[in-house]
């Protein structure tokens, strides 16, 4: 039987290469103090379509239970980790830090790098307005990329409110404005023109949208976007803002990054400061300020900011440089070499492994020469070969699997002689 289109079988590298990224993430994430959650697998379909509506539908596994109740497998983290502070957490002090882990489904056409089932991980910071709380979701992300040994990847930033407060001067306010911000995050220049020309842009505001979202380099870009909004103060704000955002960037010793004014992320939600990762060209995070979608949802307004990975696109990205995990190796395998010494085989590997020791024993009753052979091939430090003659005397021989030398130990001893094998 096949798996369903768009999922995928993991094991070996892959495997361990995601669960390796996961764990440096988790290590990140309490360095910087964030508390973990998760969230049911499945929620109420009205949670995603609030702000995205109804068309959004036939991107996700949409169905009803047998109660009718409307709901969908979650395409996203965000909204579902939202929902979980407005029900539960927003009494608690703030600012509210939580990271999170958990497969995603999306309902698309599989490709390369994108499927149906996906792991996304993340942060939230509820409650800070403060652009010090931006800079550090910046900087943790930066981090990240660092502790794993990431050194091309590209950090891309920009600043929503900028290119709304552009549009509103143009006279295209509010919800008009999605399509529009949605095209120039395609950078399709044949779908901008198209939602351009429906909202009826004139040529000046056009141009002025035009050259700032082709804005793209060193902090000194934000000289030349001053000088393009010198007119419209609120856009001057938005551009105060990201050079704060920016100086406190540095100061948590993130330095490298590209201003990009042409980033307005695919999501309406984005209020302000939005940011995206790539390796290779391929985006692998993304994230930004979100202070309306609290609200949105039911809560109080609320600040928040946050950003999301692609568990499985950075494993992805490790692998292709050839930054294998190496499987960690067992201590040793036992196994039985004789008759009726099956069940002392069996005490000696649970009181190893109740040491903290990594042991195996061989499970197929095989003849001892390939028995060995087995313990070499799962890469196992030593074999413990259980005799009968020898357990009579309390002793067991401890096999070195790199050197294939041989010595009879006393029960008592197999702790601190396999301790010793490098």
């Amino acid at each position: 039987m096949q798996r369903p289109k768009g999922t995928r079988d993991l094991f070996g590298e892959e495997l361990a290469s995601i669960r390796h990224v996961e764990r440096t993430m988790s290590d990140v994430f309490k360095r910087y103090g964030y508390e973990e959650v998760e969230t049911p697998a499945f929620e109420p379909l009205e949670l995603f379509t609030k702000k995205s509506g109804e068309s959004v539908v036939k991107q996700l596994y949409a169905f009803k239970d047998k109660s009718d109740r409307e709901l969908a497998l979650r395409p996203e983290l965000t909204a579902p980790v939202i929902r979980l502070y407005i029900s539960q957490l927003r009494s608690a002090p703030k600012p509210v830090k939580l990271c999170y882990f958990g497969n995603c489904f999306r309902y698309e056409e599989p490709q390369a790098q994108r499927w149906r089932q996906f792991l996304q991980s993340g942060t939230e910071i509820i409650g800070s307005a403060q652009a010090e709380a931006d800079a550090e979701v910046i900087a943790l992300s930066d981090e990240i990329m660092r502790e794993l040994g990431l050194s091309d990847y590209e950090l891309r930033i920009g600043h929503t409110r900028l290119l709304r407060e552009v549009l509103a001067h143009a006279g295209v306010k509010g919800s008009a404005q999605d399509p529009i911000m949605r095209a120039i995050d395609s950078r399709e220049e044949v779908r901008l023109r198209a939602e351009l020309d429906c909202a009826q842009v004139k040529a000046r505001d056009e141009k002025l949208l035009r050259s700032l979202i082709a804005l793209r380099g060193s902090v000194k870009v934000l000289r030349q976007a001053e000088k393009l909004v010198a007119g419209l103060p609120k856009a001057k704000a938005a551009l105060g803002d990201l050079h704060e955002i920016l100086e406190h960037v540095r100061s948590f010793g993130a330095e490298k990054f590209t201003i990009d004014l042409g980033i307005a992320r695919g999501l309406e939600y984005y209020t302000d400061l939005v940011f995206e990762l790539y390796i290779d060209g391929v985006q692998v995070a993304g994230g930004g300020r979100y202070d309306e979608l609290i609200e949105l949802l039911g809560g109080d307004p609320c600040s928040a900011v946050g950003v999301g990975f692609g568990v499985d696109r950075i494993a992805r990205a490790l692998l292709g440089r050839g930054m294998i995990v190496p499987r960690e190796r067992l201590d040793c395998v036992v196994l039985p070499a004789g008759e009726g010494v099956l069940s002392e085989c069996l005490k000696i590997a649970g009181e190893l492994r109740r040491v903290g020791l990594l042991v195996d024993i061989d499970l197929m009753g095989r003849k001892l020469s390939k028995a060995i052979a087995y313990a070499d091939a799962q890469g196992a430090k030593g074999a413990i070969i259980v005799g009968t003659k020898d357990l009579k005397e309390g002793k067991v021989t401890l096999r070195d699997m790199r050197t294939g030398k041989q010595e009879l130990v006393a029960r008592r001893e197999l702790v601190n002689k396999l301790k010793a094998v490098p």
